[in-house]
């Protein structure tokens, strides 16, 4: 595909990628540029976390009930020149990136009850999309859409995902970067739905580029579906 025609059909873009790699903000900008939709899935598991918190359930069969009998309304901006994250009516944007979420939302996002749950919704607004979409996660081409037109893992080395999150968060690098560590381990290692970089996945590594690079080599991945 030429630059010409990257818009001229639907397609879906699965982007994955561990903590810290830039595979957010990368996955946004890239796709304002080509004109996509953008879906940040992990923002719908920082939600989900934040909903449950306040209801204070840890059970499965707490959570079950909760989600079961619970009116839970997600509203998320697809616009990637906008950020806008809803929960029942209110705007938990800023909230949901806070580190108390940060810490809960690898418990939460281990469920199986929970993954079920969102990934309904995140199929329903993959295929409501009006227009071709950018879909940001962690299990985005092994199960949200193993059938996704290109399937991206976009990842960095330990040292510039910590140094990285601790800028843009003013935190300590040594302490980030044993979050990190500790929420790697749990995502590649949890029995449901692990972080892999699937064989059909193009590499995008970032430890030595900068945004602007980054989004580049990104989009160009795309004119060469």
């Amino acid at each position: 595909m030429n630059a010409s025609n990257v818009t001229r059909q639907k397609l879906v873009i699965a982007v994955d990628g561990p903590s810290g790699s830039g595979k957010s903000s990368i996955s946004r900008e890239a796709a304002k540029r080509l004109g996509f939709n953008f879906l940040d899935t992990g923002a719908m598991y920082r939600m989900i976390t934040l909903f449950l918190s306040r209801k204070n359930v840890k059970t499965d069969e707490e959570i079950e009930i909760v989600l079961t009998n619970n009116d839970i309304n997600f509203e998320i901006a697809t616009n990637p020149t906008e950020i806008m994250f809803k929960l029942n009516g209110e705007d938990v944007s800023k909230i949901i990136r806070t580190e108390e979420v940060t810490r809960n939302v690898s418990f939460y996002s281990a469920l199986q009850l929970v993954r079920n749950f969102l990934l309904e919704k995140q199929r329903f607004i993959i295929n409501n999309s009006n227009d071709s979409i950018v879909v940001e996660g962690r299990d985005i081409g092994s199960v949200v859409v193993p059938n996704a037109d290109l399937k991206i893992f976009i990842t960095a080395s330990e040292k510039a995902r910590a140094e990285r999150r601790a800028k843009e968060m003013n935190l300590d690098v040594a302490q980030v970067l044993n979050d990190q560590k500790i929420r790697d381990q749990k995502d590649s290692s949890r029995k449901i739905s692990p972080l892999i970089k699937i064989e059909d996945s193009k590499e995008l590594d970032t430890s030595q580029l900068s945004f602007d690079q980054s989004v580049e080599k990104f989009i160009e991945l795309v004119k060469n579906v």
